[in-house]
Order: structure tokens, then sequence, then C-alpha cells
């Protein structure tokens, strides 16, 4: 750096302009902050709306197929139905807990013995003689 542009007065007055330069900036933002106030739309906000509009549409179409009235009117009965029915066992559970009585009860019963030996395999000798080496490969030596 040359000795002659490198004086306090030249830094001093270098740091005010940074000074200034940062603050016109700072002004610059607080203006366009102040002005456009208005809180952002997210994808979710749009997405939001016609959820909104369906959930309503729903609603007015379950009022208007069946009134609350009628609901009313028909849970004492419906409680009085559920109330004097008895509960019955299950035949086959659904779900059942592995090593419990019931899942060593529902097991089925493996086999007892060895397993059974498997047929022989016949091989035809022609497919046996088409896989033997000729003459001619028995006579090349190992390449190991």
């Amino acid at each position: 750096m040359d000795p002659t542009r490198d004086n306090p007065i030249i830094r001093f007055a270098t740091f005010w302009w940074a000074v200034g330069t940062f603050l016109v900036f700072a002004m610059l933002l607080t203006a366009i902050w102040m002005f456009n106030r208005k809180a952002p739309e997210t994808l979710e906000d749009v997405v939001a709306k016609v959820r909104y509009e369906t959930k309503a549409k729903i609603a007015q179409a379950q009022a208007a197929s069946l009134s609350q009235e009628a609901i009313d009117a028909a849970i004492p009965a419906l409680a009085e139905t559920l109330a004097a029915a008895k509960p019955a066992a299950v035949a086959t559970p659904a779900q059942v807990v592995p090593g419990s009585p019931t899942a060593v009860k529902l097991a089925p019963v493996p086999p007892v013995g060895p397993p059974a030996p498997a047929a022989p395999v016949v091989v035809d000798p022609a497919v046996k003689d088409a896989g033997k080496p000729e003459a001619s490969e028995k006579a090349l030596p190992n390449p190991k």
C-alpha cells in the first residue's frame, strides 16, 4: 500500500463513509418494512382456505340430511338396545398373544418323525454322456 494514502485522516473519513452507507441501507430497509407490513401468506394458508370451504360444504350437507333432533331422538333407543345386548365369546380370536395358552391351543401340531425322503431323480444316460468331457479336453493340463 502506498504510505502517502495511509494516514489517520483518510482512515477516519473511510470509517464514517462506511457508517453512513450502513445507515442509509438501514433506513431504506426500515421504510420498506413499514410500508409492507401485511403478514406473508404461506402455502399452508392457501391450502387451508380450500379445506375450510370443503368442511363448510360437508357440514351443510350433513345438517340438511340428518337433523340434530332426529339424532337426539334416536340415541335413547339405541342406548337401550346396546345395554340389553349380552357379550358373546369369540370362537376364533383375531389377536392372540404368542406363548399364551390360547396360542398353544390354536397352533398347528407339527408332524412327528423325520421328513419323508425325496423321490430319486432318474437321469437319462444320453444327457449324462453329453455332459462328459471329450478326449481332447482331458489332455489339457490343469491351469492351477
